[in-house]
């Protein structure tokens, strides 16, 4: 079992309380693989760009690798396997959703990140592909809601980019099928040794209901 980190967006860079824990777990600084989100040619442009741009955002805390790599259709199936499976350090970019989850799919990365015993990270789009189910809503941007298992890399699904202040009736509805977690911008979840840390706002929407996580005893964060 890897470990395993799902975050929703740094718009302010990343809290001093999440980079501390981020440069003790990650400590093979070997090879960084960025799964895009978008495997086509036409959207190379925009993936490198994001790529540089996490590459930056871990360099401001300390935390910097001897080679990075970008996982798109500039490489084979067989080659994009490889380089998922030897990365210290995995990251699942933000973006579309089912497009992301397909191209992973097609590559056959989807059990070479399951058989992962390495840090996987993913933002936005990357970490809702994390959970048992993907459930891409309306509420968070998505053109239509969809729901399909995903990478099972968490027992759960989540939701980014969350706002408890805005509009919850499409995610508490679902809540009654999935137990969601709704992930605020500049939070995150880990799962490290089986066991589930939670930094920034973070709530958990299960059976029509909403809690915020830091409300709930240690033994129900992650009750299903």
């Amino acid at each position: 079992m890897g470990t395993y980190i799902l975050t929703s967006l740094f718009p302010n860079g990343i809290g001093e309380q999440l980079a501390d824990v981020l440069r003790e777990l990650i400590v093979k600084r070997g090879h960084f693989a960025f799964i895009a989100s978008d495997f086509r040619k036409e959207a190379q442009e925009e993936t490198d760009h994001h790529a540089q741009g996490i590459g930056n955002l871990l360099e401001s805390i300390g935390i910097r690798f001897e080679r990075y790599s970008i996982i798109d259709a500039r490489m084979s199936p067989e080659q994009a396997r490889k380089e998922v499976e030897h990365a210290d350090v995995v990251w699942l970019a933000g973006g579309d959703t089912p497009t992301e989850y397909a191209a992973m799919k097609e590559y056959g990365l989807c059990e070479v990140l399951q058989q992962h015993t390495g840090v996987i990270i993913g933002m936005s789009a990357g970490s809702i592909n994390m959970g048992r189910e993907a459930v891409c809503t309306l509420t968070c941007g998505h053109d239509r809601q969809q729901v399909y298992p995903a990478l099972g890399l968490v027992e759960w699904s989540v939701e980014p980019h969350f706002h408890p202040d805005g509009p919850l009736e499409e995610l508490l509805e679902l809540s009654k099928s999935y137990c969601i977690y709704g992930l605020c911008d500049e939070g995150a979840i880990l799962r490290v040794d089986g066991a589930y840390r939670f930094y920034g706002e973070i709530y958990r929407m299960q059976d029509g209901k909403i809690e915020p996580v830091n409300s709930l005893p240690v033994s129900e964060n992650l009750s299903l």
